[in-house]
């Protein structure tokens, strides 16, 4: 079983997200709907909040359009799986018992990586 980068030891990218971390923690359309939402508000930002422009992200419609069962899905993936993928990072800060992303830190690489997401996702 091969160990995933994104959960590794900080010591090879000298405390900082590097590309590898970066692409690895991009890898996943969720994770990218997440930053791109956070990416300029301010926090916190509640699980509610987020799953909502999450699933209209990913659904390319008003997150009211989007289906309860669908909505919870998102919520549950962010909560278990994306938003501690992204705080073991360093690029969030998460709190699990309010459901809130307390601190928001997104630095010049992942700028760059996102900047460039944009322009092909929207």
């Amino acid at each position: 079983m091969t160990e995933d980068p994104a959960a590794s030891d900080d010591a090879d990218c000298g405390g900082s997200l590097c590309v590898d971390k970066v692409l690895t923690l991009l890898s996943d359309r969720y994770r990218r709907h997440v930053l791109a939402c956070l990416d300029g508000l301010p926090a916190p930002v509640t699980l509610e909040g987020l799953t909502d422009q999450v699933a209209g992200r990913e659904f390319q419609q008003p997150p009211d359009k989007v289906s309860m069962i669908k909505r919870t899905q998102i919520a549950t993936a962010l909560h278990h799986t994306h938003l501690p993928k992204l705080e073991e990072a360093g690029i969030i800060t998460y709190d699990t018992d309010e459901g809130q992303v307390t601190e928001i830190t997104i630095d010049e690489l992942l700028e760059g990586f996102l900047d460039k997401i944009r322009r092909h996702e929207g």
